[in-house]
């Protein structure tokens, strides 16, 4: 797959054959979603297939999969109908932040994660260089020119923040902290509604329009889902009126899903889905949203 530089001319090639058949219907293309998550959980950590933990193999992944968006772009581009298309590159950003501020080891791993997960490829759009550069994890370079002029929007998934901890005895050298006082999903991680708005400020240096493509909370009991909601378009409102440019909104997702590796047990659905029966039914704490639509101006 992503592995081999040679591959990414297949999906090219799909890609066109795809966007010849839909692009006189559709305006908005979306080229890879979360490359962050596809080669770190699946090639460094080791939680997603096919479960490799080698963070050099993670890094080729990782350049292959920003490569093939970039030739992507500018292969659909020159079709007949690129023109009128708004093509982009969907990536999640995902604060990491330092458990123990007094710490410096805390501080390197958190500046590190933050460089691997998030100014690399924000920095990879706006130069053209890509470098991933963790002693002793992965150490990678890739120049490409033509990624500089490959995005017309930005397509930003968020969700939440991390404190991690140094740990030198864990394979990816960290463990996850929450505080006492933070409000858990059934996610591992927290509401932090502030870190959309540090998300579409870090993003906007590209000088493109921004897309919320995803952002949504897994909550089976339904309690915290109005909160969470109401939190984070405030902070996106916020975002907006202070000039950043985002252009669109969608909650993940309109209906239970099929969740990575978790499987069906993350109920992020507006709509909850019996999926013995396939009965989907607006959940109570998703009423808050309507509510916003329908009033917003």
């Amino acid at each position: 797959a992503f592995e081999k530089e040679e591959n990414i001319s297949y999906l090219v090639s799909f890609s066109e054959k795809v966007f010849s058949e839909y692009s006189d219907r559709v305006k908005y293309w979306c080229t890879i979603n979360e490359p962050g998550v596809v080669s770190i959980q699946g090639y460094f950590t080791g939680m997603f297939p096919p479960g490799a933990t080698n963070g050099k193999k993670a890094a080729i992944v990782f350049k292959n999969l920003l490569e093939s968006h970039v030739q992507i772009y500018h292969k659909l581009k020159r079709h007949i109908n690129g023109a009128n298309a708004q093509i982009g590159i969907v990536k999640n950003i995902n604060q990491f932040e330092p458990w123990r501020r007094y710490n410096i080891l805390d501080w390197l791993f958190s500046i590190a994660m933050n460089h691997v997960f998030n100014w690399a490829t924000i920095n990879f759009f706006k130069t053209g260089k890509l470098c991933f550069r963790v002693p002793g994890l992965m150490w990678l370079s890739h120049t490409n020119q033509k990624a500089m002029n490959s995005l017309d929007f930005f397509g930003l998934n968020y969700y939440s923040h991390n404190h991690i901890k140094f740990n030198p005895f864990k394979k990816d050298f960290s463990v996850l902290k929450f505080h006492s006082y933070d409000k858990m999903t059934d996610m591992p991680y927290t509401i932090y509604a502030e870190g959309i708005y540090r998300a579409i400020s870090l993003v906007s240096c590209l000088d493109i329009p921004i897309i919320i493509t995803e952002n949504g909370v897994a909550d089976k009991n339904d309690q915290i889902r109005p909160e969470y909601i109401s939190k984070y378009l405030y902070s996106i409102s916020k975002a907006i009126d202070d000039g950043f440019d985002v252009e669109g909104y969608f909650y993940w997702s309109l209906m239970d899903n099929f969740e990575w590796a978790f499987g069906y047990d993350m109920k992020f659905g507006l709509y909850s889905v019996n999926f013995d029966t396939q009965e989907r039914k607006l959940r109570s704490g998703s009423k808050v949203f309507v509510d916003i639509v329908k009033h917003e101006k």
